[in-house]
């Protein structure tokens, strides 16, 4: 397998990110249910039911308030269906939307729906922020994959939105392979050995031997992670042109390491990194900083 397919195979895992995937559906489902349960409580949604005696019949339109990439809808249409409704869609994942457009059109009680309606527009309004702006600073950065990091607050949720944006999904959880940062080096008293990252025999720390990569924070720790030959290596809060500077060798004497950037990038120095020759960009903000995508819901 050379580079380019490992970093597919492990950067970017968005097939798995779909409600066939009963580890995907069980989050969703899980992510559904407790916002439900947080908004109605015991008692319901007092409003409608003190307002609509019966759960009439109407229709509803999804529509767009802003320009961006519309994400969520396999979750949305699950959901819609699973209460009963029925549900028309205009648009898919990954569509490009623009102030205006209708996205869904909903037809069921109206009880349903105004209970639905927050979480509805949660969902999609956050996912459509993550993949707009991934969008956004894959259209910036073409020659690289960018990926979140685990700073996620609705974990694969917006890891999914990312690879709707164009981007990829980096681990999708701890479980996922292996990645030694520094505060495993300092509390394992990790030295380097290639004996005890390759060795399926060394069960004291259950250390896998498929697929890993480690961090690095200067030069140093770079030469002595190098020689193990890992499958990646990240530079943790480098600069640019540090990274530039170093890779152009990296390049030559090991072209089957996959490079990753991370650690304070954000919508303003990405560019810087895209040009350094590394193979994958990571970044926290694309995920607990984004601003949701403006989308509303209203009864015709």
């Amino acid at each position: 397998m050379n580079k380019t397919q490992k970093t597919r195979k492990y950067f970017n895992q968005k097939e798995k990110l779909t409600l066939k995937n009963k580890k995907y559906f069980r989050q969703v489902k899980w992510l559904v249910d407790f916002m439900l349960n947080e908004d109605t409580d015991k008692e319901g949604d007092i409003t409608s039911n003190a307002l609509f005696k019966n759960n009439q019949k109407i229709t509803a339109i999804i529509r767009a308030k802003q320009a961006g990439i519309v994400a969520g809808i396999e979750e949305i249409r699950w959901l819609l269906k699973s209460c009963e409704l029925e549900v028309i869609s205009y648009k898919k994942g990954g569509d490009k939307i623009k102030n205006g457009d209708t996205v869904l059109k909903l037809t069921g009680g109206v009880k349903t729906i105004l209970k639905l309606e927050r979480t509805i527009l949660n969902i999609l309004q956050r996912m459509s922020g993550i993949a707009t702006q991934t969008a956004r600073l894959t259209k910036l950065c073409p020659r690289v994959l960018i990926c979140p990091t685990r700073k996620t607050q609705w974990g694969l949720l917006d890891k999914k939105a990312v690879t709707v944006g164009g981007g990829g999904t980096h681990r999708l959880g701890l479980y996922d392979w292996i990645l030694i940062k520094d505060n495993h080096l300092k509390i394992s008293n990790f030295e380097f050995s290639r004996r005890e990252v390759r060795d399926p025999n060394f069960t004291s720390k259950q250390i896998p031997h498929s697929f890993w990569e480690i961090e690095v924070k200067n030069e140093k720790e770079l030469k002595k992670a190098i020689a193990l030959k890992p499958d990646v290596i990240m530079f943790d809060n480098f600069k640019p042109n540090q990274i530039k500077k170093l890779i152009k060798t990296l390049h030559k004497t090991h072209p089957q390491i996959i490079f990753e950037a991370s650690g304070g990038i954000n919508e303003e120095t990405i560019k810087n990194y895209s040009q350094t020759g590394v193979d994958v960009i990571s970044l926290g903000a694309l995920t607990h900083s984004t601003k949701a995508l403006d989308i509303s819901l209203d009864i015709i």
